[in-house]
């Protein structure tokens, strides 16, 4: 008969071994090569078309949301490995800002109605590098920029053409006298409402003249911002 003290002995170093057991908590994966507890990859959104999916990439680059678009772009590469508007978005989510731009670079100040798409379009030549060049600062969400603000351009100045009017219908914003919120705010809901039926260029036109009517709107901009990277994406 074993001793009550061997029992107790046994007892304990049951209980230590299973102390010692990794335990991965909810909503986490035990990562066999890393050895480590890692939370669970996001997955991209079910039932997009490639097109879709890549619109979903972009517009989730534009509040920096990087992490969720890399997945989009990865279903996307599945389905068109050549796809090479994904591959570019890509690129700008996995490399190395500097690498993928260059060291070269000069200084600009952020003006009224720049955006960082308009920016990498201006002045980069593609208004789809917006986020290697919020990257490229050291700035997470590419759509948080103040006037003022400065930043590091890669490359070296080039001959810009002047940017177009906030408004297609208005060369200049309308005077204070003529500002209209309201009217503005009606017309956000049908570019919204364009948006969701895949009708980009005429959303673009629509947020154009809601911000004629109501200039400096933050939530306008950053609307029309999103729709014409979409739109860029679009015509790619």
């Amino acid at each position: 008969m074993r001793s009550p003290i061997l029992l107790a002995v046994l007892l304990t170093l049951t209980l230590a071994a299973c102390a010692q057991t990794p335990k991965g908590a909810p909503g986490t994966t035990i990562s066999p090569t890393r050895g480590g507890v890692n939370p669970a990859a996001p997955v991209a959104t079910p039932g997009l078309s490639a097109r879709e999916r890549q619109n979903r990439a972009v517009e989730l680059l534009g509040t920096g949301q990087g992490v969720l678009a890399r997945a989009e772009l990865l279903a996307v590469l599945a389905e068109q490995p050549a796809n090479a508007v994904a591959r570019k978005l890509l690129d700008q989510i996995d490399r190395d800002p500097r690498e993928l731009l260059g060291e070269k670079n000069y200084v600009y100040k952020v003006r009224s109605g720049d955006s960082m798409s308009s920016l990498a379009d201006r002045l980069m030549g593609d208004s789809l590098m917006f986020y290697g060049l919020a990257r490229y600062n050291g700035i997470a969400d590419p759509s948080q920029m103040s006037i003022g603000q400065t930043l590091l351009i890669p490359g070296v100045p080039r001959k810009v053409v002047p940017a177009k009017p906030a408004a297609a219908t208005a060369a200049t914003a309308a005077p204070a006298s003529q500002r209209n919120p309201v009217r503005a705010g009606q017309l956000r809901g049908q570019a919204l409402e364009q948006m969701n039926r895949g009708a980009i260029n005429k959303a673009v036109g629509l947020l154009r003249q809601a911000l004629a009517f109501d200039p400096g709107n933050p939530v306008i901009q950053r609307d029309l911002d999103r729709a014409v990277r979409i739109q860029a994406n679009v015509r790619r």
